[in-house]
């Protein structure tokens, strides 16, 4: 007849089993984001419209700007 184990070993398989649950599902959640960002930034490519590049050295009224700051 087997001896019963007891609590703290218990404790221990769960803590053990536990930790290896927690590090495969990290590691499974990590190649998913992985693989997803270059989809994710070919999809912002596509949808979003190109950036205006705002020209910020010439104000556009220099009425607004004292002649020392020009």
């Amino acid at each position: 007849m087997p001896k019963e184990k007891s609590p703290g070993l218990k404790i221990l398989w769960l803590w053990t089993f536990g930790t290896a649950a927690v590090l495969v599902g990290n590691a499974f959640w990590t190649i998913i984001r992985d693989m997803d960002a270059p989809m994710n930034v070919e999809q912002q490519k596509h949808h979003d419209p190109p950036q205006m590049i705002m020209d910020t050295l010439t104000p556009q009224n220099k009425a607004d700007f004292p002649d020392d700051k020009i």
